[in-house]
């Protein structure tokens, strides 16, 4: 029989879990060091067949998954955690996004007070400046917003790219619509806001945004944008996501974690 036969695309591969790897690595130690204790041949002999167990498995003890979820730290699961890369409150960014875009008339508060909507003559500048762009690109980001920031890196992905800074995730754009979106904004916002020279990359792009998230026509299809709430199940924890996508092209502007920090922050 071949051993490929016994192992679990859903956990290996791609798929494999980095907690969950760790976890039974260190039981397989444990096992092996009382097994060498019986014997000196005996310990090496199930530490290879162990990790060989873990290699097409994805784990040695069953439910190791459920268990992982149940008893590690969430701090710990985010930080393995691939499907993870969300924007979050973080550490890089010290302004109140509200506040902001309130300062500068980028929105303004709804009739009844209970709400916040763009302001007609920012929405209509930035829907202007959003046709105009013709070929949105990560390097038109960076240019755009990028600032004196020299330790951001950027992971691009097809059309979605992710930049990161000092291990957190401090930009995220899913589609070239929200590219974009953000490129026509930030120039916008140059020309209204005068602490945006002073701010950082993560600072900019969490106002950027944030900003996402008020528009209702596709900058690119002008198609109906619907907000949606999710529960996105990863092998070890899952997580609440708020998102925004075009009804018609399905290009998705704005996905984040929501979490208690981040409510703070907001």
């Amino acid at each position: 029989m071949s051993f490929q036969r016994l192992r679990q695309p859903e956990y290996t591969g791609k798929n494999r879990c980095t907690p969950c790897t760790i976890v039974n690595t260190g039981i397989a130690a444990i096992i092996s060091g009382f097994s060498a204790t019986i014997s000196p041949v005996l310990g090496p002999i199930v530490f290879l067949a162990s990790m060989h167990t873990i290699y097409l498995r994805g784990y040695l003890v069953p439910g190791t998954p459920k268990l992982t979820k149940q008893y590690f730290p969430d701090r710990v699961l985010r930080w393995f955690d691939k499907s993870t890369t969300r924007q979050s409150a973080g550490t890089e960014v010290k302004v109140n996004p509200e506040a902001v875009l309130l300062e500068c008339n980028a929105v303004k508060p709804t009739e009844n007070g209970d709400d916040l909507v763009l302001s007609s003559s920012f929405e209509q500048s930035w829907r202007s400046g959003m046709q105009s762009i013709t070929d949105p690109s990560i390097d038109l980001i960076i240019n755009t917003i990028g600032g004196a920031d020299d330790q951001v890196n950027f992971q691009q992905n097809g059309e979605s790219a992710i930049a990161h800074k000092n291990g957190e995730v401090v930009g995220q754009w899913d589609s070239t619509v929200a590219m974009t979106a953000d490129v026509a904004a930030a120039n916008e916002l140059v020309q209204r806001l005068p602490s945006w020279e002073t701010m950082n990359f993560a600072e900019r792009a969490r106002i950027l945004m944030s900003l996402r998230i008020f528009l209702e026509k596709c900058p690119i299809c002008e198609g109906d944008i619907r907000l949606e709430e999710d529960v996105v199940e990863s092998c070890c924890r899952s997580y609440d996501v708020i998102a925004t996508s075009c009804a018609s092209c399905e290009s998705q502007l704005f996905e984040i974690e929501w979490n208690k920090k981040l409510e703070e922050a907001a």
